[in-house]
């Protein structure tokens, strides 16, 4: 993929600097609201960084019917609930709400 950084995504940035600057018990009375549902990786970052609540517009699997497959953008179809619901943490998730996408 070139000099494209694959794993550098904006939700990732957004909870890696949130976790530097500020207390876990803070992070977890945030909300991260995007346009898409964040991938597994960006999700994950969320649920390490501490972040408490996630809203979203449109679904991972609509990324995936829009891209299809595709070399340079190989969307896995897995739900951020599916991947918190795999923790120990309970983070709630509120979407899709098409109305913010």
């Amino acid at each position: 993929q070139g000099n494209l950084d694959t794993v550098r995504h904006a939700e990732t940035e957004l909870a890696r600097r949130a976790a530097a600057a500020y207390e876990p018990e803070f992070l977890w009375q945030c909300t991260l609201v995007s346009t898409g549902e964040p991938c597994a990786m960006c999700t994950g970052t969320l649920y390490w960084a501490n972040i408490g609540r996630l809203v979203y517009g449109f679904e991972e699997t609509e990324l995936l019917a829009l891209t299809g497959d595709h070399a340079e953008n190989p969307t896995m179809s897995l739900s951020s609930r599916t991947v918190l619901d795999s923790g120990q943490k309970k983070i709630e998730v509120f979407g899709p709400f098409p109305e913010i996408a």
